[in-house]
């Protein structure tokens, strides 16, 4: 994170990462929101929605790229059904952090 900029939310996000079962982060286009939650979790899996072979895997079964936890997802809004297996994801084994 040496190349970062300080950001003033960085220790409330880290906070909500260790706690909470699912955190957002949104803003705007090429703000470094990716870097920053790459930076701050490596040890996370991530999957981005804009390679082609995520997305189609999102859309036809979207329950397996929850398998690995925790994990950061990438352009989630490109295939919605995602979102309604992470809220199964959560329901069925709620666990902080993940």
């Amino acid at each position: 994170m040496d190349n970062l900029k300080p950001r003033w939310f960085l220790r409330n996000l880290q906070a909500a990462l260790r706690v909470l079962p699912v955190s957002v982060l949104t803003g705007a286009r090429q703000t470094g929101k990716t870097t920053l939650i790459q930076s701050i979790t490596p040890a996370r899996a991530y999957f981005t929605l804009d390679e082609l072979g995520v997305l189609e895997q999102a859309e036809r079964n979207p329950d397996s790229l929850l398998a690995t936890r925790p994990v950061n997802l990438d352009e989630v809004q490109r295939a919605p059904r995602l979102l309604l297996a992470v809220k199964r994801a959560v329901d069925l084994r709620r666990r902080a952090g993940e």
